[in-house]
């Protein structure tokens, strides 16, 4: 019998994986299998093919040129075996495997993790996770597949990226120290203009906060505090001074109730949505998960179908507290 007929879709599975990672335990992470699984599957393409495939380095695997010459092909079969897998077979979230890489904002995460705890591994528990913090423009990594999932506060246009959305953006708040003088005070831009301004800047496309900008225009000076991608931080700063800060998200205003020192009070309707209006010029605002086109298996989309879900629920109960 001719060795070809022994391929199969979990082995081009691990063939593309550590092609595309040039580590073996970066493929395992991805197809949640062990290292020692993925080093037997290699072991045994490599009897198929007759090559090494692929070369050891200090760097990680170099593909061989029969490798470089398989991987199209390779690739192509795959995309064949996952449209099948998502149009005829039946999803059992109990015996699925995997992992998945999430980034979020920081206000975020708590919130993406109690889905992941909550909803999605009592249903699903052999799936790993790998939530962290985004701090750095995503796109080129989610397209690639290196992320699996992104959880932003605004929309995203670029190649090969897709979101939907779970909730929309409504009230805006400010946040400052608990007694800060802007709290018993008109909502204003002359009255908000006297203190500085601090932002937590998650995602570097603005030249300068939104605030501060509005002030601006109506010839008012607002200082600029500082910039912070770290809500733990923002808070601490917020607590010893005098600074206030924008805040469009209801998992932050959620985490302020637990904090003696931070307190918020809500922007009136007409200045928030001249906020809203000036960040729509640079992303359409509301909140996303975001997504590429390199996985389309059956396990991905229902833990993308969970995640939604999950948030949009937490969102709710965020506006209620």
């Amino acid at each position: 019998m001719n060795k070809i007929d022994l391929l199969n879709y979990n082995q081009l599975k691990v063939f593309i994986a550590i092609y595309e990672h040039g580590q073996s335990h970066q493929a395992a992470n991805e197809l949640g299998m062990t290292a020692s699984g993925v080093s037997r599957t290699l072991k045994i393409l490599r009897d198929i093919f007759k090559d090494s495939l692929f070369i050891r380095r200090c760097s990680g695997f170099v593909a061989t040129e029969k490798t470089h010459q398989l991987i199209p092909m390779a690739k192509s079969l795959v995309e064949q075996y996952q449209k099948i897998e998502m149009q005829h077979s039946v999803f059992t979230p109990a015996e699925s495997g995997g992992q998945f890489v999430i980034h979020a904002y920081d206000e975020f995460v708590y919130a993406v993790q109690k889905v992941v705890r909550e909803d999605i591994l009592t249903e699903a528990p052999n799936l790993r996770f790998d939530v962290r913090v985004l701090t750095h423009d995503c796109t080129t990594a989610l397209a690639n597949g290196d992320m699996d999932f992104v959880v932003v506060y605004e929309g995203f246009n670029g190649k090969n990226l897709n979101y939907e959305m779970f909730s929309e953006t409504d009230s805006l708040y400010i946040l400052a120290k608990r007694n800060h003088p802007v709290l018993s005070q008109p909502i204003t831009l002359e009255n908000l203009s006297r203190y500085p301004c601090l932002e937590i800047d998650n995602y570097d496309d603005l030249s300068c906060p939104l605030l501060v900008n509005l002030c601006r225009e109506k010839d008012l000076c607002m200082e600029v505090e500082g910039y912070t991608d770290s809500l733990a931080s923002a808070m601490r700063l917020l607590s010893e001074s005098d600074a206030i800060t924008l805040s469009c998200n209801q998992f932050t205003r959620q985490f302020v109730n637990m904090l003696p020192g931070i307190d918020y009070i809500k922007l009136p309707d007409e200045l928030a949505q001249k906020c809203r209006t000036r960040r729509r010029e640079n992303r359409e605002i509301g909140n996303y998960v975001l997504f590429g086109n390199t996985n389309h298996s059956a396990a991905f989309n229902w833990v993308k179908s969970k995640l939604i879900c999950g948030l949009e629920r937490e969102w709710r109960l965020a506006c209620e507290d």
